[in-house]
C-alpha cells in the first residue's frame, strides 16, 4: 500500500522534471511497485493527513548520502514540504561528511533549491537516456 502512495507521488512528481527538461525518459517515471520495493533506499513520507505528499530516499555510503530522489505532488509546491524533508534526512545522519544529489541540468528549479541548501555543483553527467544531470554536493563542516 505504501509502494503504491510512493509511486503514484513520484509519477506526479516527476512528470513535472519531464516536462521542464523535455524528456521523458526519466528512469522514476519507469519505476513500478517492485523496482520502488527493491531498490534499496530509505524512504521519508510527508504526509497531510493520510495524503502522501513528499517523499525522499537515501542511500548511505560510508560517510557519504546520496539523495536517490526528492519529489513533492505538484498541487503543494512552494509550500516548504522538500526542505522539511531534506532537513529530516540531514538530522537523521549527523555522522555524514557529505551529501550527494543529481538533478536535470535543465530542471532550474531543482538547482536553485539544492544550492540555497548549500550544495554546489560540482559536474555534469549524461545519462545512457541522454538526459544532462548536474551532480550538486553538500558537504559538512
Amino acid at each position: 500500500e505504501t509502494a503504491v502512495k510512493v509511486l503514484h507521488l513520484q509519477r506526479r512528481a516527476y512528470t513535472i522534471e519531464a516536462q521542464i527538461i523535455g524528456s521523458t525518459a526519466l528512469p522514476p517515471l519507469h519505476d513500478t511497485i517492485a523496482s520502488l520495493q527493491r531498490c534499496g533506499e530509505r524512504f521519508f513520507g510527508y504526509f497531510q493527513g493520510e495524503r502522501l505528499v513528499g517523499a525522499i530516499a537515501c542511500k548511505r555510503n560510508g560517510k557519504t548520502l546520496r539523495l536517490c530522489r526528492l519529489m513533492v505532488d505538484p498541487d503543494c509546491f512552494r509550500q516548504g514540504i522538500a526542505s522539511a524533508l531534506l532537513d529530516f534526512v540531514i538530522k537523521q545522519e549527523p555522522s555524514i561528511s557529505e551529501i550527494v544529489v543529481t538533478t536535470g541540468s535543465g530542471n532550474a528549479p531543482a538547482i536553485r533549491f539544492y544550492e540555497r541548501h548549500g550544495f554546489r555543483a560540482i559536474e555534469r553527467i549524461e545519462t545512457p537516456e541522454r538526459i544532462e544531470l548536474t551532480k550538486l554536493v553538500k558537504r559538512s563542516g
